[in-house]
């Protein structure tokens, strides 16, 4: 102070208003210094920042979505994302097993088709081998023939009861086939001899 002759020493005030800086004077300079708050965790999984509002440090999870379907995403403490292959088997051996990038994991059925409508086509899932096995085109009817073809399937034709005897009435059941009775030419009269004929097939009455 010049009237006095005190000497004074006004302390400087660093405050640079910023709630993210940590404000100093320098002892040597007496210059102001203004170091950004450290807000390092030593995670590499986080992303670090400190809060302009109220200067509290923010550590936000980092994500790790390299958006590729066939990859598991993850992240290490220490260096941070990883991307590891995706293991796309779902130990069928009857599927082709591939990723989409987009999609993921697909399992399509393998095709097992020989083209022929006569045989059952499917996968055997312990070797992943196409199994052919011949249609079963049984109708259950006595009086069909069951038949297949390669190109339409099964069918049946039916079953012609001709035993080439004329003095038998040929007929077909469906669950015991071809009958041959006897042609009944009884005329109800005990005063004829009834019989048929082997060569028309007529009864006779004598």
């Amino acid at each position: 102070d010049p009237l006095s002759g005190v000497i004074s020493h006004e302390v400087v005030v660093c405050a640079d208003d910023d709630r993210c800086t940590d404000d100093s004077c320098s002892p040597v300079t007496g210059l102001c210094v203004f170091s950004a708050k450290d807000c390092e965790d030593s995670n590499a999984c986080t992303i670090d920042a400190c809060s302009a509002v109220d200067g509290s440090c923010v550590n936000e999870a980092l994500s790790c979505d390299d958006e590729d379907a066939c990859t598991d995403d993850s992240c290490n403490v220490l260096s941070g994302c990883y991307h590891s292959a995706r293991y796309c088997n779902d130990f069928d051996k009857c599927t082709e097993d591939s990723c989409d990038i987009d999609a993921g994991c697909l399992y399509v059925n393998k095709v097992c088709d020989d083209a022929n409508a006569c045989t059952n086509d499917s996968c055997d899932p312990f070797s992943g081998d196409c199994v052919f096995a011949p249609k079963g085109c049984n109708d259950g009817d006595q009086c069909t023939v069951d038949k297949c073809d390669t190109l339409s399937g099964c069918y049946t034709e039916a079953i012609v009861c001709d035993d080439d005897d004329k003095c038998t009435e040929d007929a077909c059941q469906p669950l015991s086939g071809c009958q041959f009775l006897t042609k009944n030419c009884d005329d109800g009269d005990q005063a004829t001899v009834d019989s048929c004929d082997p060569a028309t097939g007529a009864c006779l009455h004598q």
